[in-house]
C-alpha cells in the first residue's frame, strides 16, 4: 500500500475511520484498538465536536481498518513525514504534530466516551488551522475595527498566497486561533516569569499584525512574538519596555519609577532566537527605543 499523494486522500482516510467509529463489531474494535495505541494524531472536527486520526492509519492511500491491520512494514516515520509535507501543500506552511495539554485533554475525553483505554505514552497533534480556532475561546480584538478590515482586504487580495493560507492569516488574531496555539506551543511559558499557565499567557506581536502588510505571512510567525503574562504583554504592547538584540530589557523614560518600583521592572533578561532579534529591532523602532 502507498502514502496518501493528496489532501483528499487525508479526507478520504477520515471519513473511514469515522464510519468505523460509529459502526460496530469487528471494524469498532479494529478502530477502538488503532486510536488507543496511536500515539501521533491529526485532530479533525466532526458534526459532533473533535475526533482524532491516527497518523499510520491515514498516511496510506485507500486505508481500511481491516486492509490496516494486514499491511506489512507499517512505519509511523513514513507517514509522519507525507502527512506534514501533505498539511503543508494545503495550509501553505509546516505544521509540526507537538505536544499540546488542551488537545490531549480532548482526546483523552474522546476515548473516554468511547470505552477506549489509551496506552500510556507521548501523544503529538497536528492541529490545523480550523481546529485551532475551535478549541480557543474568543478574546477580545486588540487593533482597531478598520484597521483589521483593510489589512483583511489586502491579505484576501494576495493571489501569491494559497487561498488556506490568506484564510489562516485573516484569523490570526492576537490572543486568539492559530497564532497563539503556535506561540504556545514553541515558547510553552512566559519568558520573562516562566509562568506555564495557558490562561495566563499572551501571545503579543512584536512587529504589530498591521504592519505585516508587505510579508502577510509575518502575521502567523511564532518568531514574530513574545509570549508573556499578561502585565509583562502590557507593558510591551504599549512600549513602556522592549529589548536589545542580546535579550537585555530596556525601559522607556515614560514608565514612572513608582510604577516600575510597583510592577517589579528592573533589567531582566530573556533569550531571543535570531528571527526574533530581528522582529525585535521593528518593535524598537516604532517605540522610539533608538
Amino acid at each position: 500500500m502507498s502514502l496518501i499523494e493528496t489532501y483528499d486522500d487525508l479526507l478520504r482516510n477520515c471519513a473511514e475511520l469515522e464510519e468505523a467509529r460509529k459502526g460496530d463489531g469487528q471494524v469498532k474494535g479494529l478502530y477502538a484498538d488503532l486510536i488507543g495505541r496511536g500515539a501521533v494524531f491529526l485532530a479533525y472536527l466532526t458534526g459532533d465536536g473533535i475526533a482524532f486520526a491516527p497518523s499510520r492509519f491515514i498516511g496510506y492511500t485507500e486505508n481500511t481498518l481491516l486492509g490496516h491491520e494486514q499491511l506489512e512494514g507499517r512505519d509511523g516515520r513514513d507517514t509522519n513525514k507525507r502527512v506534514r509535507e501533505i498539511l503543508r501543500g494545503q495550509f501553505g506552511f509546516t505544521i509540526w504534530n507537538l505536544e499540546d495539554e488542551v488537545t490531549e485533554a480532548y482526546y483523552l475525553g474522546f476515548c473516554d466516551r468511547l470505552g477506549i483505554v489509551p496506552r500510556k505514552s507521548k501523544k503529538t497533534f497536528w492541529i490545523t488551522p480550523e481546529v485551532g480556532d475551535w478549541l480557543e475561546e474568543n478574546t477580545a480584538d486588540r487593533i482597531d475595527a478598520q484597521e483589521i478590515a483593510t489589512l483583511e482586504q489586502e491579505v484576501m487580495a494576495d493571489s501569491s498566497l494559497p487561498k488556506t493560507t490568506r484564510e489562516a492569516i485573516v484569523k490570526a488574531r492576537i490572543g486568539q486561533g492559530l497564532f497563539r496555539r503556535r506561540v504556545i506551543q514553541k515558547y510553552g511559558c512566559c519568558l520573562i516569569t516562566e509562568i506555564e499557565e495557558p490562561a495566563l499567557l499572551v501571545a503579543s506581536h512584536i512587529k504589530p499584525w498591521g504592519d505585516c502588510r508587505k510579508d502577510p505571512r509575518e502575521c502567523l510567525d511564532p518568531e514574530n512574538a513574545l509570549l508573556l503574562s499578561p502585565t509583562w504583554d502590557r507593558l510591551f504592547d504599549q512600549g513602556f519596555i522592549s529589548f536589545t538584540d542580546q535579550g537585555e530589557m530596556i525601559i522607556s523614560d515614560d514608565l514612572k519609577r513608582e510604577v516600575r518600583k510597583a510592577l517589579g521592572v528592573g533589567k531582566q533578561k530573556i533569550k531571543l532566537t535570531r528571527d526574533q532579534t530581528a522582529y525585535m529591532a521593528w518593535h524598537r523602532k516604532i517605540h522610539n527605543f533608538e
